[in-house]
């Protein structure tokens, strides 16, 4: 489901918790392993992994390891690594390391790379 991990990042032994299609959760959630919403929470989530199936709709901040969007984000997003499918829809600041977006894919937010070089300064113009 998130392919393969990355090198020295093994899988979690945690179970993949999953958020049902029907399900609403209003408060946030925390938890060291994976996390799968195909539904909706209106709440802060914090996990190792996370995706968001094309029906789930997350209203608050996210911050996790990976994350994987297909449904909506409404709220800031912090994640080392951040896929953005075509049906994802995200309004919201994105700070990333690694990011990856698929045609038709929406981001309505600021793009901040972790860990960037700052801006240089701009040069004047000769007098």
């Amino acid at each position: 489901m998130f392919g393969k991990p990355a090198k020295g990042q093994g899988r979690s032994t945690m179970p993949l918790s999953v958020i049902g299609a029907d399900v609403r959760i209003v408060g946030d959630i925390i938890t060291q392993g994976e996390m799968q919403i195909d539904g909706q929470v209106e709440g802060d989530i914090t996990c190792a992994r996370l995706v968001i199936g094309e029906g789930g709709r997350i209203m608050g901040a996210v911050k996790a390891d990976t994350i994987r969007i297909h449904g909506h984000v409404t709220g800031t997003i912090v994640a080392d690594a951040v896929k953005i499918a075509k049906t994802a829809q995200v309004v919201g600041d994105v700070t990333h390391e690694t990011m990856e977006m698929e045609a038709g894919g929406h981001v309505e937010g600021h793009l901040i790379r972790k860990n960037a070089a700052p801006a240089t300064p701009a040069l004047e113009a000769p007098r």
